[in-house]
């Protein structure tokens, strides 16, 4: 008996296991979010934080400098950017283009260390300036892998460690014990991820916001109240209801059991990675929620054992041979390709020792603390804010963090080192959407067609992701507001493009589908607010569209210019 459980401890948590396989594969993918991610902020960036643009970069520079220096507070400290040094648009486009490099090289295996670092330096940078344009979980989440790739990474101008480079998944050398140690973080931090993005769908159930429990109605509504649908989302839209409510339930075992089982083995590691993995191709199937779904798959891959890489491969070689049997074979029969996931052999190079920790340990001590501190601040957090919860349990009554530890979180968080994260908190029950229009004499209105947005009623909701049109999703946020007030932070960027269009700017009317005043610019604009919801199949059969809408008042009064 005792030896049974001995050989069934030893299959759950085999010994020696190495992760150097997943290691080299998440820097790669993380390369090519980056990739994405920059050009995606790119091709925009003119309109938004150009000189011209709805939040020109250095004005707000301008006028941040002057507070901080009236304030003796330090520039760098408060808004960590590079564009203290320059901040107009030929800056803004050099370190977009220095970006796409680096990630470029990231992508290949080059230089990965450095590449991280000017990677992190830069993405915060645009993070830093980028206002509500720059403010998605995911983006501080990219912030907050790639500063914990720095420490992951090898710093040879190849990826191994003496300059010979070491192709995705060869007998690469073990990780040594300092980045067995970051390795543990990266495992850590997708793990919050996945877990808070669960508590806080219970934490801030409400009986005013009962969706996610216990009427466990919310996937009714999440499909064509997101704020960006794909064509997907209509057809899911129209399951069952009693589909859409056991629907949530696979989703509470990936994201509130899951986590657990990222520290309870190798075996029980690749149910977490395979589960979260699922649940991210599910919801960027039904959804264009940009980069963050591939980004949570890569952040997937170091949770991936050697072992279970190099089946994978083998499956892959037998697959590939069975399709093309005509390729040579060595002396044993098997195929002359090499293993694209490597195969088993004795590590090419010996650990050093703890010289590898020793450089790494004062930043792993300060991800360690913040850590601690974002998730005992979530947890106690939420019960300062929810007055009525229907699941008090999930609150933490008293405030376990120690002073200093929260000061240092606040010292530190303009570098979004350790974030906390909540994706899905509560659920919209109604999707309102904001419908701008102009007239020349007052009163014959005609719409601007947003780009992305449903405005009219035949249109099918676009496939946009990976790219994030951001004006777009602010349009969301926005909408979400009863009306227009100059100190909402989802659209202080309103009155810029709102003068524009009064001006036929061309950067206000690049946003819109075409403009309905092409001669001259029109006299007024006003925002209508109205509510859109998916047609069901029988009304689409009749009218061939996608949505159908109510209006719901004036989101904006009519503007004039002066």
């Amino acid at each position: 008996m005792a030896e049974r459980a001995q050989a069934v401890f030893r299959w759950w948590f085999p010994r020696g296991e190495t992760y150097a396989i997943g290691r080299v594969l998440f820097l790669r993918g993380l390369g090519a979010i980056y990739l994405v991610a920059l050009l995606s902020w790119w091709v925009q960036v003119d309109e938004i934080a150009g000189s011209g643009g709805l939040i020109p970069l250095a004005d707000f520079l301008d006028r941040a400098g002057e507070v901080l220096d009236q304030q003796n507070r330090s520039r760098w400290g408060s808004v960590p950017t590079l564009f203290w040094f320059g901040s107009g648009d030929g800056a803004i486009h050099l370190t977009c283009l220095v970006g796409v490099i680096l990630a470029a090289l990231l992508l290949v295996g080059l230089a990965p260390g450095p590449c991280l670092v000017g990677l992190w330096a830069i993405y915060l940078s645009l993070l830093s300036t980028g206002g509500a344009f720059m403010s998605f979980q995911w983006d501080i989440l990219l912030v907050e892998a790639g500063f914990l790739a720095i420490w992951l990474a090898p710093w040879g101008w190849r990826e191994s460690e003496g300059g010979r480079r070491i192709p995705i998944g060869s007998s690469s050398p073990p990780l040594r014990i300092g980045e067995t140690a970051v390795l543990w973080l990266a495992w850590f931090l997708i793990a919050k991820l996945m877990f808070q993005s669960g508590w806080v769908k219970l934490a801030w159930a409400t009986s005013a916001q009962p969706e996610w429990w216990p009427e466990a109605s919310a996937m009714t509504y999440h499909y064509f109240t997101q704020p960006i649908p794909n064509p997907l989302a209509w057809w899911m839209h129209q399951l069952p209801r009693g589909f859409q409510e056991f629907s949530l339930w696979p989703m509470y075992f990936v994201e509130l059991v899951l986590p657990f089982f990222v520290f309870l083995g190798v075996r029980l590691r690749l149910v977490a990675a395979l589960g979260f993995a699922g649940l991210m191709f599910g919801i960027l199937l039904t959804g264009n929620y940009t980069y963050f779904n591939w980004l949570t798959i890569v952040l997937c891959l170091p949770l991936v054992a050697d072992r279970d890489w190099r089946a994978l491969g083998g499956f892959l070689l037998r697959l590939r041979k069975r399709f093309r049997p005509n390729r040579k074979t060595d002396s044993t029969g098997s195929s002359a390709a090499p293993n694209p996931l490597g195969s088993e052999g004795k590590p090419t190079s010996k650990p050093p020792g703890w010289i590898s920790l020793a450089w790494r340990a004062p930043a792993l001590v300060l991800l360690v603390l913040l850590n601690f501190a974002v998730c005992l601040g979530d947890w106690h957090g939420v019960s300062q804010r929810i007055r009525d919860p229907l699941l008090p349990w999930t609150h933490l009554s008293r405030d376990l963090t120690p002073e200093w530890v929260d000061r240092l979180r606040a010292k530190t968080s303009p570098f979004c080192l350790a974030n906390g994260y909540g994706l899905f908190r509560t659920m919209t029950t109604e999707r309102p959407e904001i419908g701008l229009e102009g007239s020349s004499d007052g009163v014959n209105w005609k719409p601007y067609d947003l780009r992305w947005k449903p405005d009219r009623l035949d249109e099918a909701p676009p496939w946009v992701a990976p790219h994030q049109p951001r004006v777009a999703w602010q349009f969301w946020f926005a909408a979400l507001e009863p009306g227009y007030h100059p100190r909402n932070p989802s659209a202080g960027w309103m009155p810029r493009l709102v003068a524009g269009l009064l001006d036929n700017d061309p950067v206000a009317l690049s946003f819109f589908a075409e403009n309905p005043f092409p001669d001259r610019p029109p006299k007024a604009i006003r925002g209508v607010r109205w509510r859109y919801e998916f047609t069901t199949p029988e009304e689409k059969r009749e009218t061939g569209n996608w949505w159908k809408r109510t209006r719901a008042g004036m989101w904006l009064p009519e503007v004039r210019k002066r």
